[in-house]
């Protein structure tokens, strides 16, 4: 890629390698972005090679997905989705997303949620008679944890990934407590799956339930592209809910179920007294799911490519986690030596996330998304870059 020198030299030393004066400062700020929705991503109008962002099935481009939003426009839809639902109509777009969910994931019902940020509120809505006390996993996303305390039950914290803490939570109830055990099926930072079987044998004997989070592992973990709980065989102890978002490329999110599970989630407060989102959204959602049910090797094709790059960095010497999530992250010594990687493969033309986001510690991590059109010569260029970078 030629070299904008203007473009960089304001910002960064010839060699890329300068530690930032303000450790605060990201390197995209006040940078126009553009793009992002694949493996390609405009910054300031320079093409960059881009491994930042979820979108990992690089369906944005698509046509039904752009022919399901433009039927939505022609259509002139508008109308707010439980301004009819909840008056004993329904919305065709929002039907038609629940029903290509309940498909998909093979329940009996779905309903549509705004954000990804509702699935908390969804799920223990939905799990309410199955629970009685709350395991949640220390790492949790925000959206679970803030949902967890409104439940009014009580809440522990187990030790993150592990079967053996939660073991001992469990030991400590009461008789006849049945818990709910509340985590992520991939972590956004690393890409790590709980291990879910093993939380599945602890809880048979105690009637406990899951509730799991499929955002960052829908449609891209699990034979079938339905996450976690399918890759490790829990589904029919699970509650799930999906933020379409980041595989799905669309945007909100689902809770799938059965009817009387959904139906609790529908009447739940956070969800009810919600912006319902838009027909357009839910349109596009339906159209990805439908497109990822048919296309199966989507799933296997983007497994591939991440393990192909993780065997590259772990070539280098790299800490790479192992995961069957498109997310490919590592630490390497302090925040100065892990912003100095990301500087340098931006003075190359490659757009990577040193991440701060939920338990990334002090130093950060650099994380790297796998889209499905990142062509191998992309990761090679980019395991290059990272090799040159490393001190």
């Amino acid at each position: 890629m030629e070299r904008k020198s203007s473009f960089f030299s304001s910002r960064l030393a010839p060699n890329g390698l300068v530690p930032m004066k303000n450790t605060q400062k990201q390197i995209l700020d006040g940078r126009e972005l553009r793009g992002g929705g694949n493996a390609r991503l405009l910054i300031d109008g320079v093409p960059f090679l881009n491994f930042s962002g979820c979108n990992y099935l690089a369906l944005t481009d698509k046509l039904e997905l752009r022919s399901a939003a433009q039927n939505v426009l022609n259509d002139g839809a508008g109308f707010s989705r439980y301004l009819v639902d909840a008056y004993g109509g329904y919305d065709p777009y929002f039907k038609a997303v629940e029903e290509e969910a309940a498909t998909f994931f093979g329940t009996e019902a779905a309903v549509y949620l705004p954000s990804g940020y509702l699935i908390g509120a969804a799920g223990f809505a939905a799990a309410e008679p199955d629970y009685d006390v709350v395991l949640l996993d220390e790492n949790a996303h925000w959206c679970l944890v803030d949902a967890a305390k409104l439940t009014c039950k009580p809440l522990r914290y187990f030790a993150h990934r592990s079967a053996e803490s939660l073991r001992a939570e469990i030991d400590t109830l009461s008789s006849g407590q049945r818990p709910l055990v509340v985590t992520d099926g991939a972590f956004a930072t690393t890409g790590a799956l709980p291990p879910l079987d093993e939380y599945a044998d602890l809880l048979e004997r105690v009637d406990g339930r899951l509730l799991v989070d499929e955002s960052h592992s829908g449609g891209v973990v699990g034979e079938t592209g339905r996450g976690s709980v399918q890759h490790f065989g829990v589904e029919h102890i699970a509650h799930v809910g999906v933020t379409l978002s980041k595989a799905f490329c669309g945007q909100g999110a689902v809770y799938v179920g059965s009817e009387a599970e959904v139906s609790r989630a529908v009447a739940s407060k956070p969800v009810r007294g919600s912006n319902s989102g838009t027909p357009l959204s839910a349109s596009v959602c339906a159209a990805a799911l439908k497109l990822v049910r048919k296309n199966p090797g989507l799933c296997e094709g983007i497994r591939e490519s991440a393990n192909y790059l993780r065997n590259k960095l772990r070539a280098l010497g790299l800490a790479v986690p192992e995961t069957p999530a498109p997310i490919v992250s590592f630490s390497h010594a302090g925040f100065s030596e892990m912003r100095n990687i990301q500087e340098h493969l931006f003075y190359e033309g490659m757009y990577v996330l040193h991440s701060n986001y939920i338990a990334s510690g002090p130093g950060g991590v650099i994380r790297l998304s796998i889209f499905a059109d990142h062509s191998v010569e992309d990761l090679d260029r980019v395991t290059a870059a990272i090799g040159a970078a490393l001190p």
